[in-house]
């Protein structure tokens, strides 16, 4: 099976501190890979090496077959990686529709031109419809996107990073915040954007982790401990010792 993500060896200190210690990790193309690990981790940070954010201090990061090592956030996006943030990541004074719409411009081939107007735009505007309906919210298009609630906000901002035709999608925390009920409406929605596409999750609600992974790593103060599918994740000793301080009985 071909990889969507490979990194090797990769390594981020600040300052003296080390945050990623040598991280090695495969994920294959078309997968749903979870990555879990205590408070301070190094998850976020992972996810920030990754989308361009950081720049690595050492190692190699592949998005299928393109170095994207050191290129820029935004460079990245291009090539097929998306991402969605801890903190809700939107434009909170413009409507629904015009945050997902701005998602689909460059996807569809448009640049900025003063003389073009968006609302005329045909392939544009069925795209956000199509995307907009996916995630519950046309009948909400018209509304501010502050206004949402955060369930809606959360849903807008999977919206908006799917908006753009990547084939990798990188989740941090999606669920983080939510009711029982919202969780179960975020999981369907999350399930149902990534079909087809390779999904990354970073998330703590361990219900989540096994229900949506096909495959599961371990990253424990900067180094990935354990890779494996869900049952094998569980019944690691390894684990156990990282999250409850005891090794398997």
């Amino acid at each position: 099976m071909n990889s969507a993500l490979t990194l090797t060896g990769v390594r981020k200190s600040f300052g003296a501190t080390e945050i990623i210690r040598g991280v090695d990790l495969e994920i294959r193309d078309g997968e749903r890979h979870a990555i879990i690990g205590p408070n301070g981790a190094g998850k976020s940070t992972l996810y920030n090496l990754i989308s361009g954010r950081f720049p690595p201090s050492a190692g190699g990061i592949h998005l299928y077959d393109t170095d994207i090592t050191n290129k820029k956030a935004f460079e990245i996006n291009r090539l097929g990686l998306t991402r969605s943030f801890q903190v809700t990541n939107i434009f909170a004074r413009m409507s629904v529709l015009d945050n997902v719409r701005c998602g689909c411009l460059f996807a569809l081939g448009h640049r900025y031109a003063w003389w073009k107007l968006v609302g005329r735009l045909r392939d544009l505007n069925d795209r956000t419809a199509l995307i907009l309906k996916d995630i519950g919210l046309w009948g909400k298009r018209d509304l501010p996107a502050g206004l949402l609630s955060y369930a809606d906000q959360r849903a807008l901002e999977l919206g908006i990073a799917v908006a753009g035709g990547a084939n990798v999608i990188l989740l941090d925390e999606p669920t983080a915040g939510m009711s029982h009920s919202e969780i179960e409406q975020a999981v369907s929605l999350i399930r149902r954007i990534s079909e087809g596409k390779t999904l990354v999750i970073v998330e703590h609600d361990m219900g989540v982790v096994f229900d949506l992974a096909d495959r599961i790593s371990v990253l424990v103060y900067g180094e990935i401990i354990a890779t494996g599918s869900p049952s094998e994740i569980r019944s690691s000793a390894a684990v156990q010792e990282a999250y409850l301080g005891t090794g398997a009985s």
